[in-house]
């Protein structure tokens, strides 16, 4: 880690910034980067479409499709990654997720930091990022809009089991008011407001999800539909680590949105208002208490911040439970196909234990083939068939020992691709500024 020591008082001053995806959360951060005078947009990608406004923050800012120039680390110091750039499919021929996911794996390879829009990509991409990001210590921060001082400051009073003014918390309701209710947008918003039930009832564990009415006597254990179910009137409870739940429940709004989160505890409840714009307010048993919501200035400024805290002392644990927030939504559709609970086990996903993962299944291939070709030699030997008498059959005992030595020799291809410390270092220092 002294090669991460050794950026502290660089990061902490003003940084070049590249953008890949311009989109309006995104544009958020840029916007205080640049106003607040603390760093300098000089590159953008994938963003023609915001092309004007960007030219209207940064005049000197460059446009170009050459992404992969931020892997040498000469063109910007840090990356912000929106979810913009859906119109490119087209011109590229290439799915707008998968494009997206390679950036992602490629940036993080290099040890280039970044700030991250989420949700970015699949829950099963994401858990691949962060294994990358142990390996190289690179430093990733997901930006979720909704996460923000007011929910921590009731998390807090939830945390207090025995001292708050409403008792032991006994529910958690979360109703999210849309415009759009498409299938996208609802996922989307989930995968948010998942974020913030996690710091109310814990990494959750659990997920059950219901929906438009399904066909009667519909066999669960049935073929499956190809047809993606409508999330228009999605109702999702979430059971968490701390024996708690919440139920997220998205309804129709007419050109706005907006939430209402409500816990009810045993004398009493409060009650979190979250308005379209302006600030939050929260409501103890009767009695407003006034929450100011942190503008979208400071907390851009609060992500900021933490992206410098992690390249100088790598944490990580951020981009890890946002992943997990995602893997929460996703299982929403396994829900409601299934019409059952869904179980997340947040296991740790680590390269080792990914390696001892393929290694037992092809052990489990390897014994599976090896009985067939034993049960083939008896037959043939039992009963004395002509083909005892091929010169090939006659060697069927090394058919056996070859993929069973092949196998044993690729236990040792862990400790060939192991990096060692001084790798990470100068892995980190291959994104380190003026290097």
């Amino acid at each position: 880690m002294e090669a991460a020591r050794c950026l502290v008082p660089f990061y902490n001053s003003a940084m070049k910034l590249a953008l890949i995806g311009a989109d309006d959360e995104s544009l958020v951060l840029v916007r205080w980067a640049v106003e607040s005078g603390q760093h300098e947009l000089v590159v953008a990608y994938d963003s023609d479409r915001y092309a004007a406004e960007l030219q209207g923050l940064a005049p000197g800012v460059g446009f170009n499709e050459s992404w992969e120039a931020l892997l040498l680390g000469s063109a910007a110091q840090a990356v912000v990654v929106g979810r913009g750039g859906k119109e490119l499919t087209a011109q590229t021929g290439i799915d707008h997720a998968e494009r997206r996911a390679d950036q992602l794996r490629k940036l993080v390879q290099a040890a280039v930091p970044m700030i991250v829009v989420c949700p970015a990509c699949e829950a099963i991409v994401g858990f691949e990022i962060e294994m990358i990001r142990r390996d190289v210590h690179a430093a990733i921060i997901p930006y979720v809009p909704e996460d923000r001082p007011p929910i921590w400051a009731l998390s807090e009073l939830v945390s207090c089991t025995g001292e708050t003014p409403f008792g032991k918390t006994e529910q958690i309701s979360f109703e999210r008011e849309q415009a759009d209710r498409s299938r996208e947008a609802v996922l989307i918003q989930l995968a948010r407001d998942a974020t913030m039930l996690r710091w109310l009832i814990g990494t959750i564990q659990t997920v059950s999800a219901t929906g438009a009415a399904r066909p009667v006597g519909r066999d669960p254990l049935g073929p499956k539909t190809k047809e993606l179910p409508s999330l228009s009137n999605l109702s999702v409870i979430f059971g968490g680590e701390r024996g708690l739940t919440a139920r997220w429940t998205v309804v129709p709004a007419l050109n706005r949105n907006a939430g209402e989160l409500t816990v009810i505890g045993e004398r009493g409840k409060a009650k979190l208002r979250i308005p379209d714009a302006g600030d939050w307010s929260l409501e103890v048993i009767g009695q407003p208490i006034s929450i100011v919501s942190s503008s979208p200035a400071d907390n851009a400024k609060l992500t900021f911040e933490r992206l410098s805290h992690d390249i100088a002392d790598d944490h990580g644990s951020s981009w890890l439970a946002a992943c997990r927030d995602q893997e929460a939504a996703e299982a929403v559709d396994r829900s409601l196909a299934r019409g059952r609970t869904i179980e997340l086990f947040s296991e740790e996903h680590t390269e080792e234990e990914s390696f001892k993962g393929v290694m037992a299944m092809g052990g489990c291939l390897l014994l599976v083939m090896a009985l067939g070709v034993l049960m083939l030699a008896v037959v043939v030997e039992g009963l004395r068939l002509p083909m005892r008498a091929w010169p090939l059959w006659r060697l069927w005992p090394f058919y056996l020992l070859v993929p069973i030595a092949a196998f044993l020799l690729l236990q040792l291809l862990q400790l060939a691709v192991k990096r060692d410390d001084g790798d990470l270092a100068r892995m980190m220092g291959h994104g380190k500024p003026g290097s």
